[in-house]
């Protein structure tokens, strides 16, 4: 056993969107299918750049208290096409929404690892950090069908990484302690920040080697490139 793997292990609890599954792609993928179907004589990079101008500028209205977090997609798409004189209808809703789902697919590794942690008795729990718990419920199950034990949508619990509340929600529905399993997510300061304050530990997995360096420093018990370099159970 590693001396930074907790033993046993009796759970690992994973971040969804960056660490098991690529919604950046996903939503470029979503985005230009929208772009056809709307507006397909925008440039698709013009309509992408806009989008992600709309999400983060929606982003900062919700923290300032500004928006509804659950009018995301309907706010942010309903600007972008609007920059374009096309007003949303349900119907690019569905069009946006059924081209996400369709495009979140496991990131490499992911389905083997869950597989192993699985037939070596580990329990297993995902954490995402996004408001819609029913709309990322369908991504969950469709990227990653009968998987977890436990979900846990940080929208639903009312705090978001990397605020302890919904990895303490998590603890609880496993009926666990912290020291018992360890959190694994691709963000220094939602996943690795936000573990440790609930106690738990955390193990970090993202391609880039500064942003590694960046979780090492603030507390990751380990991190690593991708999921296939996460340590087994013994």
């Amino acid at each position: 056993m590693r001396p930074d793997q907790p033993a046993p292990l009796h759970f690992l609890a994973f971040d969804f969107d960056g660490t098991l599954t690529d919604f950046v792609a996903a939503d470029i993928h979503a985005l230009d299918t929208l772009r056809r179907a709307a507006c397909p004589d925008v440039p698709p990079a013009e309509f992408e750049d806009r989008a992600v101008d709309e999400i983060m500028a929606f982003h900062a209205r919700v923290e300032a208290g500004l928006a509804d977090p659950l009018r995301q997609d309907a706010e942010r798409l309903g600007r972008t096409l609007a920059a374009y004189g096309v007003t949303l209808t349900e119907e690019h809703l569905g069009v946006y929404t059924r081209a996400l789902v369709a495009a979140t697919v496991p990131m490499p590794g992911a389905a083997e690892l869950l597989r192993d942690l699985r037939g070596a008795g580990v329990r297993l729990a995902l954490l995402s950090n996004t408001y819609d718990g029913p709309a990322q419920r369908a991504r969950v199950q469709a990227c990653l069908p009968d998987v977890f034990e436990v979900v846990v949508i940080s929208g639903e619990v009312g705090a978001l990484k990397p605020d302890p509340l919904p990895f303490r929600v998590t603890l609880n529905a496993l009926g666990l302690p912290a020291g018992a399993g360890a959190y694994v997510g691709d963000s220094p300061e939602h996943d690795v920040h936000g573990a440790l304050a609930a106690g738990l530990p955390a193990w970090h997995v993202h391609a880039h080697p500064r942003v590694r360096e960046r979780a090492l420093a603030g507390g990751a018990a380990l991190s690593v490139a991708g999921l296939a370099d996460l340590p087994r159970p013994s």
